[in-house]
């Protein structure tokens, strides 16, 4: 069972994390950072959930240290939207890997948990077959800094696909932020210190997507979980069938944490996107989900490198 780490001076919220966590992880809350602090160089964790205000030590200090305590673990920060300018200065020292908004939504809170958790399995595994493949002969992976990367976007209200469409193309507002988190995505690879730019194809018929599928490869592909003519789990699944290598995405205002779990495990879903959504979240959802499939084909690559 992985192992989270939970950080806020208020009790209260760790309380609430915890009835929400605890029957998913092995779960441990401080509400001083300093004792948490002096946990972590006695036990490992793979996640660590922690405040940005405290009084005692704000949540970019702790994490600053954390990192250097636990370098594989996955830092995540709960922050009010007030809060984000004066992190983005300070996301390279503390290497954030999102951040989750106060109040949560429960099923935002459980999809970045796993998606974190998953990268973090990619990450290990990526060192160790680089490892195998330095021992055998060099590896000079697949890069394209200024790839435009191929979104197709599936939701029955267009007014909601325009949006999307607006947020994922627009320069400016939460960019910054969104490229400064996913230079920490995989700090040693120097493939992930850019810009992500996006050509957003929309569509309200997920059986018109379907056949789309067919003619264009796409890198992600976003899609609402109600819609009349296939739901959204249903025709994820069958995008997978025709383009496996393809990041999955689900976009809802209703899903329960049920049925996003099923989504990530058994559908192997990467990115969960509420609605409302926030523009820093759709752009850093879709970001990671791409950098996490990248990821996910060159382990693919390194295996065959190092088998062959």
């Amino acid at each position: 069972m992985y192992r989270i780490l939970l950080i806020d001076d208020d009790r209260n919220v760790l309380s609430a994390l915890r009835r929400e966590l605890q029957s998913d992880y092995a779960i441990e809350a401080f509400d001083a950072p300093h004792q948490a602090l002096q946990r972590c160089r006695e036990s490992r964790f793979d996640l660590a959930l922690v405040d940005y205000k405290m009084p005692e030590m704000n949540g970019v200090e702790f994490l600053r240290q954390f990192v250097k305590l636990q370098p594989d673990a996955i830092p995540i920060m709960l922050s009010g939207e007030a809060d984000f300018g004066a992190i983005i200065g300070t996301i390279n020292e503390a290497h954030i890997y999102r951040f989750i908004g106060k109040p949560w939504d429960s099923a935002e809170l459980a999809a970045t948990l796993a998606e974190g958790l998953a990268h973090r399995e990619q990450l290990l595994e990526n060192r160790r077959l680089a490892e195998a493949c330095r021992k055998q002969k060099p590896w000079v992976g697949a890069r394209n800094p200024d790839k435009l990367y191929q979104v197709l976007a599936v939701d029955d209200e267009a007014n909601m696909l325009n949006a999307l469409a607006r947020d994922l193309t627009m320069r400016g507002g939460y960019a910054d932020l969104q490229m400064a988190l996913m230079g920490q995505a995989n700090p040693e690879s120097p493939a992930l210190h850019r810009d992500f730019r996006f050509n957003v194809v929309t569509t309200t018929s997920p059986l018109q997507a379907l056949e789309r599928a067919r003619l264009a490869t796409y890198d992600v592909v976003i899609s609402d979980y109600l819609m009349p003519e296939m739901d959204g789990l249903s025709f994820l699944e069958a995008f997978r069938a025709i383009q496996p290598d393809a990041a999955r995405i689900l976009l809802s205002g209703h899903t329960d944490k049920e049925v996003l779990v099923k989504a990530i495990n058994s559908l192997k879903i990467y990115g969960y996107i509420g609605k409302p959504w926030h523009e820093y979240t759709l752009r850093t959802v879709v970001a990671q989900a791409i950098v996490h499939h990248e990821l996910l084909r060159e382990n693919r690559r390194l295996a065959e490198h190092a088998g062959g």
